[in-house]
């Protein structure tokens, strides 16, 4: 993958938060802000793919979103269960 190197700025307090869960992470910053990055780029692109069904199909039935909600929470579980927060982070507050 091609890398483009930019200058980002960034508020001090939320630049600290980065430092300190790339560390946690054992990444660097750049690492941690890229993958933060893609992820909300695959939410994104989601929710725009259930945008377009829903416009092809009508809204999703409350059955199915029942079923999405399982599988995400499904996935959200196996996600967490590879990358729980060291001790140095239990303290504060919920992942990024």
């Amino acid at each position: 993958m091609a890398v483009k190197k930019k200058t980002l700025s960034f508020d001090e307090e939320l630049w600290s938060a980065v430092e300190r869960r790339a560390r946690a992470a054992h990444t660097t910053p750049s690492a941690y802000v890229n993958e933060l990055v893609a992820k909300s780029e695959r939410l994104y692109r989601g929710l725009e793919a259930v945008s377009d069904w829903e416009s092809e199909h009508g809204a999703l039935t409350a059955e199915q979103l029942d079923w999405a909600d399982r599988a995400l929470a499904d996935a959200q579980d196996e996600s967490v269960a590879d990358t729980r927060p060291s001790a140095e982070d239990n303290d504060r507050g919920p992942r990024a």
